[in-house]
C-alpha cells in the first residue's frame, strides 16, 4: 500500500493511502508526494521541495484571553481608575472591553485601548508592556 501527502504552498494538507493508481491533484497548485517510506512526514508539516524535507510547522502563539484573565493581571487601583473614569476615550475603551466576549491581544483595538490608558495616565508604558506579557503568558499556559 502506498502513502502520499497532498502538498499545497509548502504545507502537507491531506493524506492518501491506497494501492493502484495515483490520485489526481485537484489543481496544478497541489502536488501529491509519495511518502510511503517516510513515516516522519505527517499532515500539517511544512515541506521544502528544494531539500525534499519535512519539518514541524511553527506554533502560532495563542492571543485570546477571557475578561476575567484581563482583570486578574490588573491592580485594584488600575481597574478602579479605568472603570471609574469619565474621560470619553477611557469610557469608550471600557465599553469595548465590557461588550466583548473575549479579548484578543492581537486585535488592534487592544493596543488602542492600552495606548489610551497610558495616554490618560492610568498605567505607565512599562506597566502596559507588563500587562501584555502577563496576558500572553495566560493565553499560552
Amino acid at each position: 500500500m502506498r502513502r502520499q501527502l497532498q502538498i499545497n504552498n509548502g504545507i502537507a494538507h491531506g493524506e492518501w493511502q491506497g494501492s493502484g493508481g495515483m490520485p489526481i491533484p485537484p489543481s496544478a497548485d497541489w502536488t501529491f508526494l509519495d511518502v510511503t517510506d517516510r513515516p516522519d512526514a505527517q499532515v500539517g508539516m511544512l515541506y521544502d521541495a528544494t531539500t525534499d524535507t519535512f519539518s514541524a510547522a511553527p506554533v502560532a502563539p495563542k492571543t485570546r484571553v477571557s475578561k476575567s484573565q484581563v482583570i486578574s493581571v490588573l491592580t485594584p487601583q488600575e481597574w478602579a481608575s479605568a472603570n471609574g473614569s469619565t474621560d470619553p476615550d477611557v469610557v469608550w475603551g471600557m465599553a469595548q472591553f465590557q461588550l466583548a466576549d473575549y479579548v484578543d491581544l492581537s486585535d488592534p483595538r487592544f493596543s488602542q485601548i492600552m495606548g489610551g490608558l497610558v495616554a490618560k495616565g492610568i498605567v505607565t508604558q512599562a506597566r502596559a508592556d507588563q500587562i501584555y506579557t502577563d496576558l500572553m503568558a495566560l493565553a499560552n499556559a
